[in-house]
């Protein structure tokens, strides 16, 4: 039976602390359980293993400290964070080839090497090698290159083989100072050397330095004994010495598992791709856990995708799109990783809310981060309430981890024998700058997309190229040792002014292009516009989930590129000159006339351009001659826009009807019917309510307008952005509309007329054919109306829009949209406690969607979707009030309104984090 989600009467970060319903989770306390029955205090790290331990005898490394061949062990100390792994084949492969690059052919290196990472500028990999502390491998992110810097105790398996890069000091040196010779600098002669890592002989002794110009830094000197004839054995020999032990790790991960699944109603694996998870699944089914998800972000290394279907696994698509994104937000960095709630948490949230409360097995371990070096067997997952996350394998290292799945033949991620050591996203800041170089070499085209990118990015905002080329890209705060590196290098990042260049996914669109390279609108050929193409020119989306159209929607580049044109190529006052800036920008604002009524098949009436629809109605009110007696009727579903002008006109004797609603949230016709008689001048009536969606019958209205011989006047702000819309079919006498929901500019509108018969509301420059001394004649067309120096530029972006639309289609905009209402509706019902004020047939209403949360006022919840899932909707009364005490809603509403550039995921995601608020 479904899960019962418990309601609160606030978001989740102002209610009280929520009780399980089932088996509650330990209680923190200051210590920490490291195995079964033993605990160590909990803000200390003396449960991390700080040493590798070592059988000499075999030559193999041991995850603990006992080898089953019972012969005495070694210590190896290591660095921070203490986390050791093997070095796989394309690693070993540059170890081999620096070492003999550097010393001569004849220098082999042994099959079993650990890799112990350490802090640095980029990767910093201790090796450790027969038992000892062999060699450094780091690389430098400004040259971009691999060093290798061996270590005193790799000397007893260097000396006999190494042929070169040797210098005798006794001969070599200049001159050799007095005493002790480790950590002093001495100037050699030394041509067949070359920079870098040396061995060093003096005397009876052997050591290690750097030479650098004719000078070698001496690290020490040391009596070397040379070891020959060291077993070397293969990683299976490795596994099979240490079967024992891991195979007693595998019981205690199985029955932790198994310990916990009734902590939910549901259990679950979650699956990254990479070896931690590999291993924890292999392990979780084991315990009875027969479910695996994973989340494609869209960003994923190809390999990763093929090794996770063969995995058994479902994959959860990408919510998101990084590409258009990151146009907006910039490149994600280690401190501000906004993808991840784009690309992973909002999917898992939708997968969370489908699934239920539930227990996801993961693979986190103590040594990955120093965030998870105090992680608990079971914790809350602090993003969703619906999720506790258990790890199993929390004290695994990496190398219990390759060790474990080749005892168990389990097969993993190809990627790390390339010489990944992290499997993710594969252009994510948390991966090291090596491992992008690495990926040039792998997949040099995934690599030449975002080299692209950046490459632009830093090229708008006078960045210099070491900000790409050492990896500066991957933090908005740069660390420490990064800020030093740029210190001492004279480099200047900071931003200049953003000179914006055209994105790649746009370019096709400046600057006077609109939709037609993308859509086919011969609708006779059924052509569905490519919708996820048609997104990504709106560059404000980025990694926004944008659900408040019906207030304003977002432009697109061609309509931003329009205006800028205006602004930087033609900028000229209209209508007031003969010279050729002023001729273009007539004509170019003429011309947005034309496309703005072409929207609305108006071409044979006058279209006006104003401020917005508020401003049309206003001149409406304003512009007849009203006489005391005369009736207005309108709807309780309009705007305060169609309401307050109309009671504006009550202190002069015009009346006003207001036609209710039925139960179903449609008009009331009959009510409508009876309240027209032959006294009603003007019916004033939304075609569609901002509020519920309602679509109105204008053209059955426009009827009743004709018998009784009133005029007609449709707001239209909502209808024209997502449904087709014909004055003529309509029989509107006039139609109001604003630009900036309908992807156009703020500031701007239409006002469509059938006959030029309002009085004008501005008079002055630009609205006269001739001024004499005792009057004036008024100018013809939309002249009249657009007194002064007009939003040209807004006018041209407006026409811009228009067109925008009419090349995508607008019958193709309305199925899109109700296609995608019909699934908001769908899922917000769903979700108990939830009521929605919507007409239940798709026809009746548009993509505008109302309502409200048991419990949580409407503008908690909308910061709370704000907050927790960077969605936007809007709140209150929606300039509706009358219809909101209709509705019973004295607090206003939710609304979510929808546009064709909205996808299926968003909605998803704003029903699951509507759930998680009350669960």
């Amino acid at each position: 039976m479904p899960h019962e989600y418990k309601k609160y009467p606030h978001p989740r970060k102002n209610r009280p602390q929520k009780k399980s319903q089932t088996r509650k989770p330990a209680e923190k306390t200051p210590r920490k359980e490291i195995k079964p029955g033993y605990y160590v205090a909990a803000d200390s790290d003396d449960y991390l293993t700080k040493y590798l331990y070592w059988c000499p005898h075999c030559n193999v490394p041991l995850v603990a400290k006992t080898c089953s061949c019972k012969a005495e062990t070694t210590k190896i100390p290591l660095q921070q964070p203490y986390d050791v792994r093997p070095v796989l084949k394309a690693d070993h492969d540059l170890l081999q080839t620096l070492i003999c690059d550097r010393f001569g052919p004849r220098v082999t290196l042994p099959q079993v090497m650990i890799f112990n990472k350490a802090g640095g500028l980029d990767r910093n990999d201790l090796i450790i090698a027969n038992g000892v502390r062999f060699a450094w491998l780091w690389f430098d992110p400004v040259t971009r290159t691999f060093r290798l810097d061996i270590e005193a105790e790799a000397l007893p398996y260097l000396l006999g083989k190494a042929e070169r890069n040797i210098i005798d000091l006794e001969t070599a040196a200049v001159s050799l100072p007095s005493g002790r010779l480790g950590g002093k600098k001495v100037a050699v002669t030394a041509p067949e050397a070359t920079d870098g890592v040396v061995i060093l002989k003096y005397k009876s002794k052997y050591g290690t330095g750097i030479l650098k110009d004719g000078a070698v830094r001496i690290k020490e000197l040391v009596s070397v004994q040379p070891k020959l004839g060291m077993a070397n054995p293969s990683w299976a020999d490795v596994v099979e010495k240490n079967a024992f032990h891991l195979k007693n790790m595998e019981r205690t991960a199985v029955r932790e598992i198994k310990q916990n699944l009734s902590l939910a109603p549901a259990a679950n694996c979650s699956f990254s791709g990479g070896k931690d998870s590999t291993a924890v699944w292999h392990i979780a089914q084991k315990a009875g856990v027969s479910d695996a998800f994973f989340i494609d972000t869209g960003l994923e290394f190809p390999e990763t995708i093929e090794f996770v279907k063969s995995q058994n696994v479902r994959l959860i698509q990408k919510a998101g799109d990084f590409w258009q994104a990151v146009e907006k937000a910039g490149p994600p960095g280690k401190d501000h990783r906004w993808c991840c709630k784009l690309l992973k948490l909002n999917p898992l949230k939708v997968h969370l809310a489908e699934t239920g409360p539930c227990v996801t097995v993961q693979g986190n371990r103590w040594y990955e981060s120093w965030s998870r070096a105090s992680l608990d067997a079971v914790s809350q997952n602090p993003n969703n309430p619906l999720q506790i996350n258990l790890s199993p394998i929390r004290s695994w290292r990496a190398l219990d981890v390759f060790l474990y799945l080749w005892l168990r033949e389990v097969p993993y991620n190809p990627l790390y024998e390339r010489g990944y050591e992290r499997i993710g996203c594969y252009l994510c800041p948390a991966m090291l700058e090596s491992e992008l170089a690495t990926m040039h070499e792998t997949h040099p085209a995934m690599a030449a997309r975002w080299d692209a990118f950046l490459t632009r990015w830093a090229a708008d905002r006078g960045l210099p190229p070491e900000f790409i080329s050492w990896g500066l890209w991957r933090w908005k705060e740069l660390p420490p040792k990064m800020q030093e590196l740029v210190r001492d290098a004279g480099l200047d990042l900071s931003e200049k002014p953003v000179k914006r260049s055209t994105p790649s996914s746009v370019a096709h669109l400046m600057p006077e292009g609109k939709a037609g390279d993308i859509v086919d609108v011969d609708d006779d050929a059924g052509a569905v516009p490519d919708w996820e193409l048609l997104r990504s020119q709106f560059p404000m989306i980025g990694d926004l989930i944008y659900l408040d159209n019906a207030a304003t929607s977002f432009a697109p580049e061609c309509v931003l590129a329009a205006m800028d044109q205006f602004e930087r190529s033609y900028r000229a006052n209209v209508g007031r000159g003969v010279h050729r800036l002023t001729r273009i920008a007539s004509q170019k604002y003429w011309h947005a006339h034309e496309k703005a009524a072409d929207l609305i098949n108006g071409e044979g009436g006058i279209t006006v351009f104003v401020k917005n629809t508020t401003e049309a109605v206003t001149m409406i009110a304003r512009g007849l001659n009203w006489q005391p007696g005369d009736v207005i009727v309108t709807t309780a579903l309009e705007h305060h826009s169609n309401l307050l002008p109309w009671r504006a006109l009550e202190k002069y004797g015009v009346m006003l009807r207001i036609v209710g609603l039925r139960p179903d949230l449609t008009l009331d016709m009959d009510a409508f019917s009876a309240a027209m008689d032959d006294s009603v001048r003007l019916v004033a009536v939304t075609q569609a309510s901002n509020v519920t969606g309602t679509i109105v019958p204008v053209t059955d209205i426009a009827g009743l307008c004709r018998r009784y011989g009133a005029l007609l006047a449709v707001d239209a702000a909502q209808s024209v952005p997502h449904m087709p819309v014909d004055v003529r079919a309509l029989g509107a006498d006039f139609l109001s509309f604003s630009g900036h929901k309908m992807c156009g500019p703020t500031g701007t509108g239409v006002l469509w007329m059938k006959e030029p018969i309002l009085e004008p509301l501005f008079l002055g420059g630009g609205m006269v054919e001739q001024v004499t001394d005792d009057g004036f004649t008024p100018a013809e067309g939309f002249h009249r109306y657009e007194a002064g120096t007009p939003n040209i530029a807004g006018g041209i972006g407006l026409g811009e829009a228009a067109a925008f639309l009419k090349e995508i289609g607008m019958h193709q905009i309305e199925v899109r949209e109700r296609e995608l209402c019909s699934r908001l509706i769908e899922k917000l019902s769903a979700v108990p406690g939830v009521r929605v004020y919507a007409p239940v047939d798709p026809v009746q209403r548009i993509s505008v969607v109302s309502f409200t949360i048991e419990g949580i006022p409407p503008h908690e919840a909308a910061a709370y979707l704000d907050e927790e899932g960077g969605i936007m909707v809007r709140s209150g009364m929606h300039c509706a009030e009358p219809l909101m005490r209709r509705l019973g809603c004295p607090d206003g509403t939710i609304r979510a309104s929808l546009a064709f550039y909205n996808t299926e995921s968003e909605i998803d995601t704003l029903a699951a984090t509507v759930r998680e608020m009350l669960s």
